[in-house]
């Protein structure tokens, strides 16, 4: 009766014999295996390290490319390829020579493409790249598909986006929601706005703002920090970055710098005796000119009257005096002009003068013995007042 239990047992560990193989040998294996997964897993951050430059940021439009890059190695001969094509057509390739670049060193790039508008309305789709090279060797590059319809802001709207010799301003405001009589209140909105001043390709102003919150509406003025060549192009490049949805759209407003001022009204005193003429700068290029004060009456005839201002720039203002001499009695038409060395009348103001007494022409000071006393008397108490404090540093 015994017989059977030991066949049953003895079954049994051989049962658990050959688990116990299975289950070594697969540890063994696995052990050998693991090694080489570490090592995979380690090759990725080793060449991601190794890596020359990153591609931070990169747009494009049908208009222009935009492109930023980081390096992380020192490259003795880096250049910048932007190419658009549409299929397998190449519309546009041009490269930025930098030159030796540093380790950290941040490069941002403007191009604008500079296709005729009749072309792109015969294409639906285009692709741009941006490769980054070392001399002949590539070492990174990212492309960028878009249509030739530029995408909308579907929450936001952009009023005004413009720039001048003064400064660049842009105002928004939120959509409103579809639908025709709708009485649901807009939804609000977050951006990001990149704002670049060009001169050519070349940036030499940049302005980052993030996380704007756009209740309602909203307006921004960026002031140029810096002097502007006279009669020189520029071009001043928007992004506008919306976070729901993730929308990127670039504008431009373009212009030539130039002198600009303004006569500030309220600031204008005119009586019998002469006039006060305040002016503000509203230009980075510096105005270098003269006021002006014409007087015209009844009779038809004229007087003008010159003074020189100051230097001014964007924000300075300077008052400026005027006293009239050898005007008679009567009614005069004043008119008041802002001009600089080339004669070109940059602002104007006109009003009138009522002249009760004739104003006497400024006697000089031959004629004049009273003056010429003062004068002289001045003169004596200067000197006494010099003897004396030398008198006192050396007793």
């Amino acid at each position: 009766m015994n017989l059977p239990e030991k066949k049953s047992s003895y079954k049994y560990t051989g049962f658990i014999s050959r688990v116990f193989t299975i289950l070594l040998f697969l540890t063994i294996v696995c052990a050998e295996l693991s090694p080489a997964f570490a090592a995979v897993d380690k090759v990725a951050p080793q060449e991601e390290r190794q890596q020359d430059a990153v591609i931070t940021d990169f747009f494009s439009d049908y208009v222009l490319s935009d492109a930023t890059v980081r390096f992380e190695q020192p490259l003795e001969n880096a250049s910048l390829i932007f190419t658009l094509s549409s299929g397998k057509k190449l519309l546009k390739s041009e490269s930025f020579l930098l030159g030796p670049v540093e380790k950290g060193q941040v490069v941002t790039k403007v191009l604008f493409w500079g296709i005729k508008e009749d072309l792109g309305k015969d294409r639906d789709s285009y692709t741009a790249r941006i490769f980054v090279n070392n001399g002949s060797e590539p070492l990174v590059y990212r492309d960028l598909s878009f249509s030739y319809r530029n995408p909308t802001l579907s929450k936001l709207k952009l009023v005004d986006f413009s720039a001048d010799s003064e400064k660049a301003s842009v105002l928004m405001t939120l959509a409103n929601p579809a639908g025709f009589g709708s009485i649901q209140l807009p939804e609000p909105g977050m951006v990001d706005l990149d704002l670049k001043l060009l001169s050519g390709t070349e940036i030499i102003y940049s302005e980052n703002q993030k996380n704007i919150p756009v209740t309602s509406t909203y307006y921004n003025a960026s002031y140029w920090p810096f002097l502007l060549e006279k009669d020189k192009n520029y071009t001043a490049l928007l992004k506008v970055h919306s976070h729901s949805p993730d929308i990127t759209t670039a504008y431009r407003s373009d212009f030539g710098a130039e002198e600009k001022v303004e006569i500030i009204d309220r600031d204008i005193d005119v009586d019998e005796y002469g006039a006060s003429v305040t002016i503000i700068g509203r230009s980075q290029v510096p105005f270098d000119g003269i006021i002006r004060v014409v007087l015209t009456s009844k009779e038809g005839k004229v007087q003008a009257f010159e003074e020189t201002v100051d230097l001014l720039t964007a924000g300075k203002e300077d008052t400026v005096g005027i006293i009239w001499q050898g005007v008679p009695k009567g009614d005069y038409n004043v008119k008041i002009y802002v001009q600089n060395q080339e004669g070109e009348i940059l602002d104007t103001h006109e009003t009138v003068l009522r002249v009760f007494e004739p104003v006497a022409k400024t006697s000089s000071v031959e004629e004049s013995p009273d003056i010429g006393f003062l004068a002289e008397l001045g003169i004596f108490l200067c000197a006494g007042l010099l003897s004396g404090r030398k008198g006192n540093k050396n007793p």
